[in-house]
């Protein structure tokens, strides 16, 4: 969509009971929001998407060993480390994301397991749609989870993956008012769209998926992936690395 919205809607969807593995999530919202619409957005936490995929990691219950199970399970699901400082680790994901622990949550969750993230966000958003098409509902996707921000306190909810909807509204080559064109201005759509879900959802409520109704018109079947639609490379990130790290990444480097 390109047209400027009017405005919009957020609506929580209550009811959606614990999810296991397994689980049909397509079933589970149904059940709770029968009244979806086509072209709705869907904002799904992470976090459920990944306990019915079983992306779970077992740990114990207590005491050092699960520290030390933790700090394993971490190194696994690291590509590389960004910044580290106390127990604080910012690493880089397999899948391309920069954020704390790799986004291993030990909340809302078994105290015997840890949940990781998704292994593709995005075929998992696909999936979901896919099965709410089979249900007679033609509605995006958004698959999303809390990061924190590079010079800013706190936290906001951003997407990891997504079907039905493209990640980015590129203003390239429009001009404003002025007359002046646009050369570089593409707005993270579906990032702003799961923070706004996220004030519906909040993180003790346990409302794991929210509904924005009214800014799409109408969804896209080729929409192209938040990864690596939204993931910036490495050659272009100007801060891939924390200062310490950096500080000695130069100390070593070759003359």
């Amino acid at each position: 969509m390109t047209d400027p919205v009017d405005g919009f809607s957020v609506l929580p969807i209550r009811g959606i009971p614990e999810v296991r593995p397994g689980d049909d999530l397509a079933a589970l919202i149904t059940a709770a929001a029968p009244w979806l619409r086509d072209n709705d957005v869907l904002v799904v936490t992470s976090k459920i998407v990944s306990k019915a995929e079983g992306a779970l990691a077992p740990v114990p219950s207590e005491g050092p060993e699960r520290e030390a199970a933790r700090a394993e399970v971490l190194a696994a699901e690291t590509a590389r480390v960004v910044a580290t400082r106390g127990h604080t680790k910012i690493v880089q994901t397999h899948h391309g994301f920069v954020m704390a622990s790799a986004g291993i949550d030990a909340s809302n969750v078994d105290r015997s397991q840890l949940v990781l993230l998704p292994k593709d966000p995005d075929a998992s958003a696909r999936s979901l749609r896919t099965d709410l098409l089979a249900r007679g509902l033609d509605v995006a996707v958004i698959i999303s989870d809390t990061m924190g921000r590079p010079w800013r306190n706190g936290l906001t909810d951003v997407a990891l993956g997504s079907a039905g909807i493209a990640p980015l509204r590129d203003h390239r080559g429009e001009t404003d008012p002025h007359g002046n064109e646009l050369h570089i201005t593409q707005m993270a759509v579906v990032d702003e769209l799961a923070a706004a879900a996220e004030l519906v959802k909040g993180k003790i409520d346990q409302v794991p998926v929210a509904v924005v109704r009214g800014y799409l018109t109408a969804t896209v079947d080729q929409a192209p992936p938040v990864v690596p639609t939204l993931v910036r490379d490495a050659a272009s990130d100007l801060f891939s690395l924390g200062t310490a790290e950096a500080i000695e990444l130069g100390r070593t480097a070759p003359l």
